[in-house]
């Protein structure tokens, strides 16, 4: 690998790192910023809502921004508004500029949405799949980040947002690397079938509505695993301390799996992956709940995990390849799925769990497993990796 993409591949990794310990950052201080607003919890929870609504708003036209002004431009935008984010939550003590500073985070984490696949299309040519995964990888290593610095200064004495203040060190050391960056977007644009190799489609609008429909079930299935998970192992009578664990496995699946599917989408086609993988994970919870002991939930839930954690940047590589025309737009098209269905399910789940109990949170999350299933085998049925099959099949119509 040249300098140049070394440098363009540690900003996007850099940058999947920072949103993954940017986004936990509400969740993982929650009882911390309760008592330092003196708020009651749910309204302090809507941090976490702004921060979404922060990069649903804005992902599309961050999308557009990188085609006009150029990726390391935007980059250096959104790190930015994630700097300001994570240096003006606990510095000004008052809730409703946390509100602001957690929507400037979510319009930050838009660059990444729309920028790393960009950057990653330049620097990974033979591999561009494999490259995402290791970015959701690093994102996941985020997210592990944050509470880990938390417990570790809470452990010492020490205040908890001097978590954030740590990880300014990322942006800061990524605003300082950008200058020396070299890409030229004429000529990325013109090699753009070279860099990202196309997916080609039977029937475009089909396609493109399997993708949106995956994202969005995907990331139901995320969010309800992540609300619920814990609860859930709790009302099925394994022990409280032992119970909080079951959600750390599911994430410690994930990263590995990730990791590991860097490897595995060299050799196996991302369509492939993508309806095989939910196949697994819908296995895995399934068994769990059938064998129902409690090693039976732990081995089922790293399982899923590792199955599950690869697939957002799966998905991500499929949209963009599709269109790779305009990856921007295609990964922001995704990321707004993504961000709607973020801002739905604990909507749509606390109204199920209310009713049917925290027993249907899995339930829930299998439906939405199967739901990817289908639109997966859709989108299997519809792409091809070569522009005759495509022709060949349009010409039978």
């Amino acid at each position: 690998m040249r300098k140049n993409d070394s440098l363009i591949a540690f900003l996007a990794f850099a940058m999947y790192f920072l949103t993954g310990a940017a986004c936990i950052v509400v969740g993982s201080g929650l009882p911390h910023l309760v008592k330092m607003y003196d708020m009651q919890l749910d309204q302090v929870v809507l941090l976490g809502s702004a921060y979404a609504f922060g990069r649903v708003l804005t992902v599309y036209t961050t999308g557009r921004l990188v085609e006009k002004l150029g990726p390391v431009k935007v980059l250096a935008g959104g790190v930015t508004l994630i700097a300001v984010f994570l240096f003006g939550l606990p510095t000004i003590a008052n809730y409703y500029a946390g509100l602001f500073f957690a929507a400037l985070g979510g319009i930050g984490m838009g660059a990444q949405d729309t920028v790393c696949p960009v950057l990653l299309s330049v620097a990974f040519r033979k591999n561009y799949a494999g490259s995402l995964s290791a970015g959701q990888a690093l994102f996941g290593l985020g997210s592990f980040a944050t509470p880990f610095l938390v417990g570790v200064l809470l452990a010492n004495g020490r205040f908890f947002y001097y978590a954030y203040y740590i990880l300014l060190i990322v942006p800061v050391v990524m605003l300082i690397c950008m200058p020396f960056v070299k890409l030229d977007m004429k000529e990325h644009v013109q090699n753009q079938e070279q860099n990202v190799k196309p997916i080609h489609v039977k029937h475009k609008l089909l396609a493109y509505g399997a993708i949106l429909i995956i994202c969005a079930a995907y990331s139901a299935v995320v969010n309800t695993l992540g609300l619920y998970l814990s609860s859930f192992a709790e009302n099925i009578g394994i022990a409280q301390s032992t119970s909080a664990f079951m959600l750390t496995v599911y994430n410690v699946g994930c990263v590995i799996g990730s990791f590991v599917f860097v490897i595995v989408l060299k050799k196996i086609k991302a369509q492939i992956v993508l309806l095989v993988n939910n196949i697994c994970a819908l296995a895995a919870i399934g068994a769990a709940l059938v064998i129902n002991t409690v090693a039976a939930y732990f081995i089922g839930m790293f399982t899923a995990g590792f199955f599950l954690g690869v697939l957002f940047s799966v998905i991500v590589a499929v949209a963009t390849r599709i269109g790779y025309e305009r990856i921007s737009i295609a990964s922001s098209l995704v990321a707004t799925a993504s961000g709607l269905s973020d801002i739905l399910t604990p909507v749509v789940t606390g109204f199920l769990v209310g009713r049917l109990g925290v027993g249907f949170s899995f339930k829930y999350a299998m439906i939405m497993i199967a739901v990817c299933i289908v639109a997966a085998a859709v989108l299997r049925l519809n792409t091809s990796e070569k522009q005759q099959e495509v022709q060949k099949y349009v010409d039978t119509e």
